[in-house]
C-alpha cells in the first residue's frame, strides 16, 4: 500500500516539474525585441533646425519608426549632415537629394510634349502621375519625372530653401521672364536685404522663370500674382477660402486645430466649420466624406479638399490642403514650417472631394 503511495507522489512530482518547465519555455520574455522597422532604401540629411520630430513629420512615417530603424531615442543629438534612413513608407521632402524630380507645366505644354522633354515614354509619364491620356493638364501644376528622366535646362533644380529666418507673408511670388531680385523687391514693396534673408539668398544668387521665393512681412503680390477663386462673393466656398488665408504663415504644429497653430487636417476641419460643414480630424476619414471629383479629367475647384499620398506610389493618405485653384493650394505642410500658399503636387494627388455644390 505504501510503496503505491510513493509511486502515485511521485508521478504527481514529475507531472509538476514537467508543467513548470513547459511554462517556463513557452512564457514570452518581457524584454523581447520589437518588430523591426523596414527601410525604404532612401537617406534623409539632416539640416540646421531640424529636430527628431519635424524629419518625422516631414518624411510622413511615425517617430517610433524613425527611432527605431536608425537606433536612436527621443533625447538622441543629431547634427546638421548626418544621414537617417528613411523607414519604408516615407518620403523626401521636395528638394532633398534623392527626392523625385518635379516638371512644372508650362503655356503650350502636351502630355506628349512633356514626355519628350524628359526624355521618357507616354506611358512611363502617365502611370507615374496617376494620369490617362485624356487628363487635363494646366500651367502650374507638377507633375513627377520617372525613373531615367531629366528635367530640361530651364527647370534644373534650385537649391533648397530652409525656412526663413525672417518673418513672411506665407505666401509665394513665382518668378516670371526678364526678373531680377531688384526688380522682385521693389515689385513686391520690401527691401532687397529682406527678400534675400526671407529666402537665404545672395545678391548673386541664380533665379529662373518657375522659381518660387517666399515673400517677406510686409510685402503683397503683384495683381498679376494674386490667385483668385473663381467664386462669387459671400458664397459658402468664399467663406471657407477667406478663413484659410486669414491663417498664413501661422506655424504647423501636429494636432492642432487652431487658433494660432494648424496642422494639415485641423486647418481644413475649421474652414469648413465656418460654413457648417463638420469634418473628421484626419486627413484619411476627411477623405470618405463629400463628392468624389474625377479630378485628372474633371479639374479641381477652389474649395475642394486634396488628399495626397505618403510617397508616390503608396496610395495611402497623408495630407490635405483646400485647393484655391486648379493649381495651387493653401495647406499646412509639416513641423517647422507655416500656413502657405503653393503649387499642387500633382503626381502625389490620390484623391479630391467637393464638399458643397
Amino acid at each position: 500500500m505504501q510503496q503505491s503511495l510513493r509511486k502515485i507522489a511521485a508521478g504527481i512530482a514529475l507531472a509538476l516539474a514537467a508543467s513548470s518547465a513547459s511554462v517556463m519555455f513557452d512564457a514570452p520574455s518581457a524584454h523581447a525585441a520589437p518588430a523591426a522597422v523596414a527601410p525604404s532604401g532612401l537617406v534623409y540629411t539632416v539640416v540646421k533646425g531640424d529636430s527628431l520630430s519635424g524629419i518625422a513629420a516631414k518624411l510622413g512615417v511615425p517617430m517610433a519608426d524613425l527611432l527605431a530603424l536608425n537606433g536612436l531615442t527621443r533625447s538622441s543629438v543629431i547634427h546638421p549632415g548626418r544621414q537617417l534612413q528613411v523607414p519604408r513608407g516615407g518620403h523626401l521632402p521636395a528638394g532633398s537629394p534623392g527626392a523625385a524630380a518635379v516638371y512644372t507645366v508650362v503655356r503650350g505644354d502636351s502630355l506628349v510634349r512633356i514626355a519628350n522633354r524628359l526624355g521618357v515614354t507616354l506611358t512611363a509619364l502617365l502611370t507615374t502621375n496617376h494620369l490617362t491620356k485624356t487628363s487635363v493638364i494646366l500651367p502650374g501644376m507638377q507633375l513627377a519625372v520617372p525613373a531615367g528622366g531629366v528635367l530640361p535646362a530651364a527647370q534644373a533644380p534650385a537649391p533648397t530653401v530652409t525656412a526663413p529666418s525672417t518673418p513672411t507673408t506665407g505666401e509665394r511670388y513665382v518668378v516670371v521672364k526678364g526678373d531680377g531680385l531688384v526688380r522682385i523687391a521693389n515689385r513686391l514693396g520690401v527691401t532687397l536685404a529682406a527678400l534675400l534673408a526671407a529666402n537665404n539668398m545672395q545678391r548673386h544668387s541664380v533665379i529662373h522663370p518657375g522659381m518660387q521665393l517666399v515673400v517677406p512681412a510686409g510685402g503683397r503680390l503683384p495683381a498679376s500674382q494674386v490667385v483668385t477663386t473663381g467664386v462669387a462673393t459671400g458664397s459658402k466656398v468664399d467663406t471657407v477660402l477667406a478663413f484659410a488665408r486669414a491663417q498664413l504663415g501661422e506655424p504647423y504644429r501636429v494636432y492642432a486645430a487652431g487658433p494660432d497653430a494648424w496642422d494639415c487636417s485641423g486647418l481644413t476641419l475649421k474652414a469648413y466649420a465656418q460654413v457648417g460643414v463638420r469634418l473628421p480630424h484626419y486627413s484619411a476619414a476627411q477623405a470618405k466624406l463629400g463628392h468624389a471629383v474625377a479630378w485628372a479629367t474633371e479639374g479641381i475647384r477652389a474649395g475642394d479638399l486634396v488628399f495626397l499620398e505618403t510617397s508616390p506610389g503608396s496610395n495611402v493618405i497623408g495630407h490635405v490642403g483646400i485647393a484655391i485653384s486648379a493649381t495651387q493650394w493653401i495647406q499646412a505642410p509639416r513641423a517647422g514650417d507655416v500656413v502657405r500658399i503653393s503649387n499642387i503636387p500633382m503626381y502625389r494627388v490620390v484623391s479630391v472631394r467637393r464638399y458643397l455644390p
